[in-house]
């Protein structure tokens, strides 16, 4: 099937391709000038389906083979949600504009970013970012997938659905997962998805306020500020900067010589902001690593 998505004004595809990690974890798979992107999308009848997403006029989707109705919805569903085509980012660009730092964001449609089919696969990769190195957590996602996720056609496997991941032994995400202190949480997290009690398919609709999902999200089993804040970004209602180790060191790197900075230093850095402050921070380091990544390539 192919199809056509409805893209927002000042969208950036390949931008928003690049925005951070997750074309590295699985089942992502990216081209390296961000012109195209796939991934492995679990049906809601079973099975899966791989899509791509190409720049081309917009963004079009494409999947093997025909797909019925439903199937093509589900598909177009998860194509736009993978390029958060809902977000709405015209507020973030006004405020972006008159800083001389942060202009580029709204000059180049810099802002969404990729994100899973699923609310779910977002919830848990977020979970497996913390307290370890990004090679681990890659390892940890890979192994996730190649072993409980949905098969396509083509051999190519999606993110584990909730339902699946419940049926884990917690002993299991510990020995094969290599999860750790994450084992027990990864468990919950399904258990509770599968069971109705946490519903991350609704968050992107979800009319609440920013405060009252972090209070929601809070409350998840390995669900901290750091991932909670994290969550809001991809829903478009950052609030918070989202520090970790990494965003420290970065910043600390750029504006201060390397000397180690609390984090009230950066807090006030970025304060004219408002809410939009976390996530133009991520950008504006996103941006010198990757092109630190260039100069060293």
């Amino acid at each position: 099937m192919r199809a056509r998505l409805d893209v927002p004004r000042n969208f950036s595809f390949r931008r928003t391709v690049s925005s951070h990690g997750w074309q590295d974890l699985a089942p992502f798979t990216a081209a390296e000038d961000a012109s195209w992107i796939a991934t492995v999308v679990a049906m809601p009848d079973g099975g899966a389906r791989t899509v791509v997403l190409r720049e081309d006029r917009g963004v079009v989707l494409e999947s093997p083979g025909t797909a019925s109705a439903p199937a093509r919805r589900a598909l177009i569903a998860a194509g736009s949600r993978v390029l958060a085509l809902d977000v709405d980012l015209s507020e973030f660009h006004d405020v972006v504009r008159p800083d001389p730092r942060y202009r580029w964001i709204a000059e180049t449609g810099t802002g969404r970013l990729l994100r899973g089919p699923s609310g779910f696969e977002d919830l848990v990769k977020l979970v497996l970012t913390t307290n370890c190195s990004w090679a681990f957590t890659k390892k940890m996602t890979s192994v996730l997938v190649a072993r409980y996720g949905e098969k396509a056609p083509d051999g190519t496997r999606s993110f584990p659905t909730p339902a699946r991941l419940a049926h884990v032994a917690e002993r299991e995400f510990r020995e094969t997962v290599r999860a750790g202190y994450r084992s027990p949480y990864l468990k919950e997290l399904a258990r509770a998805v599968a069971a109705g009690e946490a519903d991350p398919a609704s968050w992107d609709a979800d009319p609440r306020d920013a405060d009252a999902l972090r209070k929601e999200f809070v409350k998840l089993p390995g669900v901290g500020p750091y991932v909670a804040e994290n969550l809001l970004k991809f829903l478009g209602k950052p609030d918070g900067l989202a520090l970790d180790s990494a965003i420290r060191a970065k910043y600390a790197e750029l504006y201060h010589g390397g000397r180690k900075i609390k984090d009230r230093t950066i807090a006030r850095r970025v304060a004219p902001l408002g809410r939009w402050a976390g996530l133009a921070l991520w950008f504006d380091l996103w941006r010198a690593w990757t092109e630190q990544e260039r100069a060293e390539s």
